[in-house]
C-alpha cells in the first residue's frame, strides 16, 4: 500500500459532533467510524429518513434538538455546508476552543490524495467537469468530487493512491479548512452571493481564498485575469506560484489566454497555441473562460497539451446552463436555471438581443439592484418567488414592464404571450430555488415541461446550450 493510499489516523480526535444528516454529514460519519472515532450526529429535523440506518451502524443520533445542546464532550465539530459560520453551535465551539473541520478537510486529513480544486461564485461545476475530462483524456485516474456529486471524503477513501481528486468546493466548505492542500487551486470569480451565510462580502472572499491556505512552494494558485478581486485575493493569501486565465484577452505571465483565433498557453511545460476558438462547442465568452481556466490547471498538473485540447473540443456543457429547450413561432425558450445569483444572471442577459426574462426565487441576502444595469436587452419580465416584489422594483427603475406570476408554469404562459418572433424567453432567476423547488434542476425541468405544454405551434426541440 502506497503512502498516499494508506488512511492516516486522526490524532487527538476521539469523539466528534457531526451537524446535519445530509450527504456530506453521512460521508463524514462514515470516515470517522472507519477511523475508530465515536460519532454523534445532530439535526434540527425530527423526521429524517436516515436516522434508523445511522443508529444501526452505531452512530448516536439526536434529532429535533439544537446542535449546541449536544456540544459537550466532543473534541471536534464537522458541520454540513448549510450550517452558517454564525450558527450558535459553531460560535460555541470557537469559544470553547473546539476545532471545526469541513467534510473535505476531514477527507484530506484521513485520505491524502493528489488534489486539484475549483471554487468561485459561478462556473465551478463546468470547470470541474472539464478539468476532470482533461485529466482522464491524458491518462490519469481523475475522480470528480465535492459539490459535483460524490462527497469529498467518500471519493478520497475509494480512490487508489495514484488517483487525482478534482474537487468542486464551496465557500461553506473552504471556510473550515486548515490542511486541505490542492496542488492547483482555481478561483474563477467572485461576486455577491451567499450573504445570508457569510457576514460580509470580504468574509465571503476570504473563505474562498482558504483554497490556498495550505499550499506550498511548487503548488499553483490560478485566478481570473479579468477579475481584480480574485487577483487581489491571490496576492494576499496564496503562498504558491500564481497563474491566470482569460477567455477574452492574452494572459501576461503564466496561464492560458486568447491570441487571435486560438486559446494559447504559457506554462513552464508548454508554450504555444492550444485549441482554436471555433473548435469549442460554444462561442460564448464565459465558455472560453471556463476552457481557459481548466486548461491552465490541467497543464500545470502535467497533462499533455494534446489531451487538454482534445478534451476541450469534445466538452459539451451540462443541463440548465443556457440550455435551448425549444423554438416555437420564432421564439427561443432558454433554460439557465443554474443562474442562481446576480453575476450569473447578468452574464445570461448578455446572451440574446431581445429577451422576455423570467426571474425570481430566494435572494440569499444579496441586493438585486445591481441587475438594473444589465436589462438593456429585456423587453419585459415575468417574476416569481419571494424576490418577485424586489425584482419588480428593479425592473420599474430600469423602465422594464414586469408582472408577477404565481408559479413557473404561469410565468411561462405569460412570457410566451409577451414574446414576439426573434425574442428569447430566458429563465435566468438570479436567485436560489428553495422557496419553490427542491433545487435549480427541478426549477429548470418544470420550466421545460411548461414550455412543451404550451398550445401547439411550430416547435423545434433544442439541445444543450452554454455553461458557465
Amino acid at each position: 500500500m502506497s503512502e498516499l493510499s494508506a488512511p492516516r489516523p486522526l490524532e487527538g480526535v476521539t469523539r466528534v459532533l457531526v451537524v446535519g444528516l445530509g450527504a456530506s454529514g453521512v460521508a463524514a460519519a462514515d470516515a470517522l467510524l472507519d477511523a475508530g472515532v465515536a460519532v454523534t450526529m445532530v439535526d434540527d429535523r425530527d423526521d429524517h429518513p436516515a436516522v434508523a440506518d445511522l443508529r444501526a451502524r452505531g452512530i448516536e443520533v439526536a434529532t429535533g434538538v439544537a446542535p449546541v445542546e449536544r456540544l459537550d464532550g466532543h473534541d471536534l465539530v464537522v458541520p454540513s455546508p448549510g450550517v452558517p459560520e454564525h450558527a450558535p453551535v459553531l460560535r460555541a465551539a470557537a469559544e470553547r476552543g473546539i476545532p471545526v473541520w469541513s467534510e473535505p478537510e476531514l477527507g484530506a486529513r484521513r485520505h491524502p490524495r493528489r488534489l486539484l480544486a475549483v471554487t468561485g461564485t459561478n462556473g465551478k461545476t463546468s470547470v470541474t467537469e472539464l478539468l476532470a475530462a482533461m485529466l482522464a483524456t491524458g491518462g490519469l485516474d481523475a475522480r470528480p468530487c465535492g459539490n459535483i456529486g460524490t462527497p469529498f471524503t467518500t471519493a478520497a477513501a475509494a480512490a487508489p493512491g495514484d488517483a487525482v481528486l478534482v474537487a468542486e468546493l464551496s465557500s461553506f466548505q473552504l471556510r473550515f479548512v486548515e490542511r486541505l492542500r490542492p496542488e492547483v487551486g482555481v478561483l474563477l470569480n467572485l461576486a455577491a452571493d451567499h450573504l445570508d451565510w457569510h457576514p460580509t462580502m470580504a468574509a465571503y472572499g476570504e473563505a474562498k481564498a482558504r483554497l490556498w491556505h495550505a499550499q506550498q512552494p511548487g503548488d499553483w494558485a490560478v485566478v481570473n485575469a479579468a477579475d481584480a478581486t480574485t487577483r487581489s485575493l491571490a496576492s494576499r493569501f496564496a503562498p504558491a506560484g500564481r497563474a491566470a486565465f482569460d477567455g477574452t484577452g492574452a494572459v501576461v505571465g503564466v496561464g492560458v489566454g486568447v491570441a487571435g483565433p486560438a486559446l494559447v498557453a504559457a506554462t513552464p511545460a508548454f508554450e504555444g497555441p492550444l485549441v482554436r476558438l471555433d473548435e469549442l462547442a460554444l462561442a460564448a465568452p464565459h465558455h472560453r473562460a471556463n476552457v481557459a481556466a481548466a486548461a491552465t490547471a490541467a497543464l500545470l498538473a502535467g497533462v499533455d497539451p494534446a489531451a487538454v485540447a482534445e478534451a476541450a473540443r469534445r466538452f459539451h456543457p451540462g443541463r440548465h446552463r443556457l440550455e435551448l429547450v425549444a423554438e416555437r413561432g420564432g421564439v427561443r425558450f432558454v433554460d439557465d436555471s443554474k443562474a442562481t445569483n446576480v453575476h450569473a444572471a447578468a452574464a445570461a442577459l448578455r446572451s440574446a438581443e431581445r429577451i422576455v426574462w423570467i426571474a425570481g426565487g430566494l435572494a440569499k441576502g444579496v441586493d438585486l439592484g445591481a441587475l438594473g444595469a444589465h436589462l438593456d436587452a429585456v423587453r419585459a419580465a415575468v417574476l416569481i418567488g419571494t424576490a418577485a416584489e424586489e425584482l419588480a422594483e428593479v425592473c420599474a427603475a430600469a423602465g422594464v414592464p414586469a408582472r408577477i406570476a404565481a408559479s413557473i408554469e404561469d410565468a411561462v404562459t405569460s412570457a410566451a404571450a409577451l414574446a414576439r418572433p426573434g425574442d428569447t424567453v430566458l429563465l435566468a432567476p438570479a436567485c436560489a430555488s428553495f422557496d419553490q423547488f427542491s433545487g435549480y434542476a427541478q426549477r429548470g425541468e418544470r420550466f421545460a415541461a411548461a414550455v412543451r405544454a404550451l398550445p401547439p405551434a411550430t416547435a423545434t426541440t433544442g439541445g444543450t446550450g452554454a455553461s458557465r
